[in-house]
């Protein structure tokens, strides 16, 4: 009925993080944490434009419960002008919600009935020096991870990819960043970004057969392939305005280019039936290199 409450659910989120000194220059940190989540954002991820939609959870689906454990090492070396740093996690998701194979969301008024639950076991390493002081100062970082996803039952219906457990939708197991600055004079300076990271997995269309001269299309695994892997680079040079010390306002100009290769990486990759064959294509965004020139003010003075 009106106002009538169909289901409650609760949980304990729980955060708990501790920092411990070995020395001045080294310290150790230790978390785990605890969420519940009982709103899920679904997509079509084959998609062209992927079709997303939120489901609540309700006495169909179950709320996802995740548990994550961290731990990282960092130190201060060379006069404390470099910090370096690695980190481990690991990650256990109960009930992540998945879509079933061959099931369209659009339109689809009962999305409960083209989803399953499954669990989803994710792990990484992190390693990342920084350069804190002089001209130039940045860092670098370099990420391994891995997620897969396993939704099995005693039934062949409420199983997906067999039972087998198959990569995540977010999976990249590899991952590099690079941010750099350098200050020419006071006035000039450059800064500039490096982005890789491995494709995402996607499910591809592999073949096709017949049934009562109907043509079929038969798919790949759940998230057997990859989409091209991802590299991006961005250049920026600042002119600051004069630096007198008491002013109202300081102002400056940077021009910066975004995508500085004219790199074309795919957003997602679709299929279509031409002329009676399955032809690929790769959707990019922002395939050219953007340049745009920005005017900054800041009021106060120039040091704060």
């Amino acid at each position: 009925g009106n106002n009538e409450v169909i289901k409650t659910t609760g949980g304990l989120d729980v955060r708990i993080a501790a920092n411990y000194l070995i020395n001045e220059n080294l310290s150790f940190k230790l978390a785990y944490n605890r969420l519940h989540q009982n709103i899920f954002m679904l997509s079509n991820t084959i998609a062209v434009s992927p079709n997303y939609k939120w489901k609540l959870s309700d006495y169909n689906i179950k709320p996802s419960i995740g548990d994550q454990i961290s731990a990282g090492l960092f130190a201060n070396i060379i006069a404390n002008r470099y910090e370096v740093s690695v980190e481990t996690y690991y990650k256990k998701v109960q009930n992540l919600l998945e879509i079933k194979d061959g099931e369209d969301l659009f339109l689809n008024r009962h999305i409960e009935t083209s989803t399953l639950q499954g669990d989803l076991d994710a792990y990484g390493v992190e390693f990342m020096i920084k350069k804190l002081y002089g001209k130039l100062t940045g860092w670098v970082n370099y990420t391994y991870s891995n997620s897969s996803v396993l939704v099995d039952s005693e039934f062949k219906e409420n199983q997906i990819n067999g039972g087998e457990a198959y990569l995540s939708n977010f999976d990249k197991p590899h991952a590099v960043n690079l941010v750099a600055s350098y200050d020419f004079s006071r006035r000039v300076s450059m800064s500039g970004n490096v982005v890789y990271s491995t494709g995402r997995p996607i499910t591809y269309p592999t073949g096709y057969y017949y049934w009562n001269d109907v043509r079929i299309i038969n798919y790949s695994k759940r998230n057997e392939y990859r989409i091209p892997d991802y590299f991006r680079v961005d250049l920026s040079l600042t002119l600051e305005g004069n630096l007198k010390k008491n002013k109202l306002a300081h102002g400056s100009w940077t021009l910066s280019i975004y995508n500085l290769l004219g790199r074309s990486n795919a957003y997602s990759v679709y299929f279509k039936r031409v002329n009676g064959s399955i032809k690929g294509y790769k959707l990019s965004i922002f395939g050219a290199p953007l340049i745009s020139l920005t005017y900054n003010i800041k009021l106060g003075n120039y040091e704060n």
